[in-house]
């Protein structure tokens, strides 16, 4: 599974994006059980090449893709805000401003929530991992 750390990703639909990138998630238990298979099964896959392409390709590279996509969203967001407060400061009286500084806000609320998401996502994620490759492979810790 890959994703493409190049195409271009819109803040305004990172809803579906990050559901559409939140796949993979799902399929790491599926992932782990092949990668880590029972004795018999050993000669066929090698557990340790299988969960450092694992963690590699999925568990770092798309969990920094995620994040990283998500913050640059969060940051145009609050950016936007800002510039709408502005606005608003000198035409408090303009409802559709104020409907737009309201959207905005709900905007940043809910990546902060994304946020969160991510980071429980990224700790049972880890947490599988470990418990199925720790014979197998050790990942470099983060600097």
């Amino acid at each position: 599974v890959n994703m493409d750390a190049t195409t271009p990703v819109s803040c305004e639909d990172i809803s579906d994006t990050l559901q559409a990138m939140r796949a993979i998630d799902d399929k790491i238990i599926y992932e782990l059980n092949i990668a880590t298979p029972t004795q018999s099964f050993r000669n066929e896959v090698d557990p340790r090449n299988h969960c450092k392409s694992l963690y590699d390709q999925v568990l770092n590279n798309t969990y920094e893709h995620r994040g990283s996509l998500i913050a640059t969203c969060l940051s145009e967001s609050k950016m936007k805000l800002r510039d709408i407060q502005a606005e608003a400061s000198a035409k408090m009286d303009d409802p559709r401003i104020m409907r737009r500084l309201r959207t905005e806000q709900s905007k940043i609320r809910e990546l902060q929530n994304e946020v969160t998401i991510e980071e429980i996502i990224r700790e049972r994620s880890f947490k599988v991992f470990e418990e199925r490759c720790r014979q197998f492979y050790k990942p470099p810790k983060p600097e």
